[in-house]
């Protein structure tokens, strides 16, 4: 009786993972097309940003690029479906942030992007070898003059070796408000676990 019973339950099962859809493609998951193409954000200096979403294989693999005020690279992403995860994930290279695989999530018209990120906390020589790096870089780009170096430099010391977390959970959502404008917001959560968010920053189709 053990052995039918089994048998009957194998049967079954087999029955059921036969009978189960294929996973879907990465834009049939995402459903978020109208992130496609390149989008540009002008802060209050007057400095353009950009971003742009594209299909590398159509409908299977998404990348992401965004560039500085000077138009180099700022970061990459790759975006594609994990079928055994049933996720959509983000692999992220920043030469700021690092490297992050995070996941993606429709809500509405509304793209959320979450990652669990650590990183190690840096020595006293390596935290002055970032702060240099970041003042070099702006100096170049124009993000800086000359006369605001001190305080960039303190700034970001203080940050690097005093402030900058080695853990933490980020939230950016991306928010369709129109054929040509989105808006993103970045959020962080805190020490209680409740999300903050910071200053929106309005996208519009280049």
């Amino acid at each position: 009786m053990k052995k039918l019973s089994s048998l009957l339950i194998f049967v079954g099962l087999a029955f059921n993972v036969s009978g189960q859809e294929e996973p879907k493609n990465l834009k049939e998951v995402l459903q978020a097309d109208w992130l496609i193409g390149t989008w540009e954000s002008t802060n209050d200096d007057g400095q353009v940003s950009g971003q742009t979403f594209g299909w590398k294989i159509q409908d299977v693999l998404m990348v992401r690029e965004s560039t500085g005020n000077d138009g180099k690279v700022r970061s990459f992403a790759t975006i594609s479906l994990d079928k055994d995860a049933g996720k959509v994930l983000m692999h992220y290279h920043s030469s700021f942030f690092g490297t992050s695989i995070e996941e993606l999530q429709v809500e509405g018209n509304k793209v959320i992007r979450t990652n669990n990120w650590k990183r190690k906390k840096l020595s006293k020589e390596e935290a002055a070898s970032r702060v240099a790096s970041r003042v070099a870089n702006q100096l170049a780009s124009g993000e800086v003059q000359e006369e605001g170096v001190p305080e960039l430099k303190q700034n970001l010391w203080n940050y690097y070796n005093n402030t900058r977390k080695t853990s933490g959970t980020r939230k950016i959502t991306y928010e369709k408000q129109g054929a040509d404008k989105m808006v993103t917001t970045f959020a962080n959560k805190d020490e209680s676990g409740q999300f903050v968010d910071g200053d929106p920053v309005t996208w519009t189709r280049k």
